[in-house]
């Protein structure tokens, strides 16, 4: 595992059962730094920087797109700010297992940072993250939306 230059991890059950494990990197290259498991978390492949996603170092979130309860298809969203400043709060969705980022939506341009992804009982998205006028810090906001609203349906 990546160690000492990563941490504020989130980790996804994939389609196969294996295990994506995305997370915030002190790497010094502004991209998330990703790992995965094909044991159940009790060794995981090399340390790779995602080029896709973008982050100001940043926590994010990462869930698989499937309701409670359901085996995932493969679908994954993952939210951060996705500039290399704490702005501009997107969210994305993943059809491959994280290997590829088909669509991304912006949710706030403004100053954003930490963000929390779930999957609702009615099958829909809640994003609870921070956001503020001036800096990223001055308040939280909750929104839900269809899954296929990333893709622009």
């Amino acid at each position: 595992m990546a160690g000492e230059k990563t941490n504020e991890s989130a980790v996804a059950e994939l389609k196969n059962g294996d295990l994506l494990l995305n997370m915030r990197n002190d790497l010094g290259k502004n991209r998330r730094a990703v790992e995965r498991s094909r044991d159940g978390g009790l060794t995981w492949g090399p340390l790779e920087l995602d080029e896709t996603l973008v982050e100001p170092v940043c926590e994010g979130s990462l869930v698989a797109a499937a309701p409670a309860g359901r085996k995932s298809d493969g679908r994954l969203l993952f939210s951060n700010p996705a500039a290399v400043t704490r702005t501009h709060l997107t969210v994305r969705l993943s059809k491959d297992d994280g290997r590829t980022w088909a669509a991304s939506r912006l949710v706030e341009e403004g100053p954003s940072a930490y963000s929390s992804l779930a999957v609702l009982g009615d099958g829909t998205a809640g994003l609870l993250y921070e956001r503020g006028d001036r800096n990223p810090y001055e308040r939280i906001t909750f929104v839900h939306f269809p899954i296929a609203w990333v893709e622009g349906k």
